[in-house]
Parts: structure tokens; C-alpha cells; sequence
């Protein structure tokens, strides 16, 4: 079970670190899966993306700025082994502006 939970939470920070929106949005509504601090992980998307959108208007076509974000650690909090276990898992990512 432990692995299972390890390839869903992967999935879902492959689909933050696309930083699209309804990638996200989508990975939630297919996979159901509980992140505390889901909407958050939103708002951040979301903002990243205006962001986005509103430098590309404002910077020449050669001098694009963007963020890299890339998760930098993971762990649960234990094994999950059978059904009625639990487990927390914890993901850290960085963010830099290149």
C-alpha cells in the first residue's frame, strides 16, 4: 500500500511542478487524493501563472524570467502495510526565480 501512496503523491507533485492550474485541479479531481494544503497549492499555481502572463506582456521576446520549482524531499510518516493503517506524507519543494 506504501507504494501505491508513494506513486500517487509523486503523480501530484509531477503535476505542481507543470505549474499548471488544471493539471492540479485535475490530478485532485481524478485521484481524490487528501492534501492538506491543496487550495493553497492552488492559489500558488494560479499565481504563478498571472505572473507568468503578465511579465511575458511586459518583457522583450529574449529576456524571459521564470520560476523553477522542484520538490527536494519526501517521506511518509510510516509504512502502510494493510487496510485501516495510516500514514502523513511530507513533501518540501523550492521555488527560484531563473
Amino acid at each position: 500500500i506504501h507504494e501505491y501512496i508513494e506513486w500517487l503523491d509523486n503523480l501530484g507533485m509531477d503535476q505542481i511542478t507543470l505549474k499548471e492550474p488544471g493539471a492540479f485541479a485535475k490530478y485532485m479531481k481524478t485521484y481524490k487524493n487528501t492534501i492538506c494544503g491543496r487550495h493553497p497549492i492552488g492559489v500558488y499555481l494560479h499565481a504563478l501563472k498571472e505572473n507568468s502572463n503578465q511579465h511575458s506582456k511586459q518583457q522583450h521576446a529574449n529576456k524571459k524570467e521564470h520560476v523553477n520549482l522542484c520538490f527536494v524531499k519526501y517521506a511518509q510518516s510510516s509504512q502502510v502495510k494493510r487496510m485501516g493503517e495510516s500514514s502523513v506524507s511530507y513533501a518540501s519543494a523550492v521555488a527560484r526565480k531563473v
